[in-house]
């Protein structure tokens, strides 16, 4: 058939139904079969059945093209929209793998400080040793991938001799399964970054088409991997510098608050009733319970503290923070405790105390107050310093045998609340040497707010009061002492008229005290009438009747104790004073009871067996305590207990 009678065969509907198989993209399987049957039926010739074939092919590659081409866009576009960069390395190698067909997909970076590149991510891998493969770069298809200088593959990788292999890869690509491996380079701004490789479980080689796709891919998860990487660095950034913004605001709004602080802090200072108004305002800042406490672990007043602090624990926190002028952190009787030193110089002045652990911002306004309350402090004690200044002139002129300027003592006098024309009361406190100070401090206290004096004169505390219709005779400055762990002795004169008659009424108090000692009565507070029957002897004690009662009553066992240095005398005013009770007397005199009655026999022969029985006991026990006042209250220091 010629030329023309071969575009015949194929003009009219064949060509119609020809060209649309070809655009309906039918498959090659269909196509054939029907070309067969039209060339069987001389509807089209050889030729016309090769130009079909050529068109499908062309059409079909086209098509695959077109295909891989969108896929690759779609994969581009996923990969652009993840931020993450974990989540970008997991998608590039889930997609290649997809993309390829392949058994497993994973990526590398590389190391230049070890000059390594290592596996990061993988897709399909089952194996720990395969995911954590570091080939040196340039070795095996992997280290010489990731070298940048081309693509590389291996179609049956344990077997091929012309890549250089490592033992432990070996050993991690043969538990994996693997054997056809290919992969090609990541390179970000002209730099390899890594390496993007597909490997299947049998030995096969991989096309070009294979490779270029790789290559795309590489590419595209290069730019998605390096933009992951730019917007993590951004969102990194951006997010520390909200921190700084954040924490920015919180030092403005702590300064804020600090300045308010310290401003109330000026206002509690100036404030009449400092130590209550600094415990209010550290409650409300800190949300805590606030203690403040002495060197002695002694609350303050204005603080009241719900425990116990005069414990070891405390008092060594407290020091250490004098020490280092910082807050310590400790724990006492199971509680969790914060507490800053208020020192002035090396001096510690007293501790403030938190219950728990206090954050930055807490422990500012801890500090704030502790100084604060230094200067509260200092304040105070320069004015009680003053105060007690003035006291103790004021008592040693008014005690002075001295020429007065009444008008002078009578306007000092009236500053802490005294008068000449109200009935005052003398006392006089004996306390040991190393208390007496810390008696002073606490005398003090309780004299605050109502009208007298206190200081020390001489070898004891003496304390000048108006005499009050309810006057408890100084128990409660005892009890007060007690509180604080002073033992102490007090004695208070009779209600006396004016300052001229204070002299007098001091040498009564300390006569009574004295009697206290004497008598062996330390720890008591009493006056004369308290005393009893000692009271009244006070009074005789340079009167000759005295001397005849003494005569009269003890006089031959005074004559025997003298002549033979015994202690008879003492022996009987101890029994008496024990209400005739042998173990107690024994007891108090250190001897054993056989020993006592040894001498109560003695005494009995010198005085009489009815000397400590019926109306006689009375007449010898008065004789006795008059001579213990004489021999021994006049003696003994008002600070001892004789």
């Amino acid at each position: 058939m010629d030329a023309k009678g071969s575009a015949r065969a194929t003009d009219g509907p064949i060509t119609g139904e020809l060209l649309s198989l070809l655009e309906s993209g039918v498959p090659a399987g269909t196509l054939e079969p029907r070309l067969s049957r039209w060339l069987e039926e001389g509807r089209i010739d050889e030729v016309a059945a090769r130009a079909a074939r050529g068109l499908h092919s062309q059409l079909s590659e086209a098509r695959r093209r077109e295909s891989l081409l969108r896929v690759l866009y779609d994969t581009a576009t996923d990969l652009t929209a993840i931020r993450d960069v974990e989540a970008i390395l997991k998608a590039i190698v889930r997609r290649t793998r997809a993309l390829m067909g392949t058994d497993l997909a994973y990526l590398s970076l590389n190391d230049y400080k070890t000059g390594e590149s290592y596996i990061r991510v993988t897709d399909g891998a089952t194996t720990a040793l395969f995911r954590n493969i570091r080939m040196p770069l340039g070795a095996g298809v992997l280290g010489a991938v990731a070298t940048g200088e081309a693509p590389s593959q291996s179609s049956d990788y344990p077997a091929d001799r012309t890549k250089s292999h490592l033992e432990s890869s070996d050993r991690a690509v043969e538990a994996e399964g693997v054997r056809a491996i290919m992969g090609v380079p990541l390179r970000v701004e002209g730099k390899v970054i890594g390496a993007l490789l597909v490997a299947d479980r049998h030995p096969h080689e991989f096309s070009s088409e294979d490779v270029a796709l790789m290559e795309s891919l590489g590419t595209h998860a290069a730019v998605a991997l390096e933009n992951a990487r730019h917007f993590s660095e951004m969102a990194d950034a951006l997010a520390e510098l909200d921190r700084a913004q954040q924490q920015n605001l919180a030092t403005v709004r702590a300064l804020e608050e600090l300045s308010s602080i310290d401003r109330r802090l000026m206002e509690a200072l100036a404030a009449p009733n400092t130590l209550p108004e600094l415990h209010k305002l550290l409650r409300g800042a800190l949300g805590k319970d606030v203690a403040a406490i002495s060197p002695l672990g002694e609350s303050l007043e204005g603080f009241n503290a719900d425990a116990e602090y005069a414990v070891p624990e405390v008092l060594a926190a407290a020091q250490e923070s004098a020490a280092s002028t910082a807050p310590v952190l400790f724990t006492a009787g199971g509680r969790e405790l914060t507490l800053m030193s208020a020192v002035a110089g090396e001096q510690q002045l007293a501790s403030l105390i938190v219950v728990g652990e206090l954050g930055p911002a807490q422990i500012a306004v801890l500090e704030r107050s502790a100084l604060v309350l230094s200067v509260a402090l200092l304040f105070e004690r320069t004015f009680q310093d003053a105060q007690y200044r003035l006291q103790l002139e004021l008592i040693d002129e008014l005690l002075s045998s001295r020429p007065q300027d009444s008008v002078s003592v009578a306007r000092r006098a009236s500053q802490f609340g005294l008068s000449g024309s109200v009935r005052l009361v003398a006392r006089v406190i004996g306390v040991e040497e190393d208390q007496r100070h810390r008696a002073l401090a606490v005398l003090r206290r309780e004299m605050e707010g109502r009208p007298g004096i206190v200081a020390l004169h001489e070898a004891h505390l003496c304390l000048i009061e108006p005499a009050r219709p309810d006057d408890d005779g100084g128990e409660s400055f005892l009890a007060a002492l007690r509180r604080h762990r002073i033992t102490a002795t007090l004695g208070s004169s009779q209600p006396v008229a004016g300052f001229a008659a204070l002299a007098s009424g001091h040498a009564e108090a300390q006569a009574v005290l004295a009697a206290l000692l004497a008598l062996s009565r330390a720890g008591e507070a009493a006056d004369r009438a308290a005393l009893g029957t000692a009271g009244m002897l006070l009074g005789a004690m340079g009167s000759h009747f005295t001397e005849q009662l003494l005569a009269a009553q003890i006089g031959p066992l005074l004559d025997y104790d003298q002549r033979r240095g015994t202690e008879l005398t003492l022996t009987a005013w101890r029994f008496l004073e024990s209400d005739g009770a042998l173990a107690v007397a024994a007891d108090s005199l250190h001897i054993h009871a056989n020993t006592l009655r040894q001498r109560l026999q003695r005494i009995d022969a010198v005085l009489g067996e009815g000397w400590r029985r019926g109306s006689r006991t009375l007449d010898v026990h008065v004789a006795l305590q008059l001579w213990r006042l004489k021999s021994v209250g006049r003696k003994g220091s008002a600070g001892s207990s004789s």
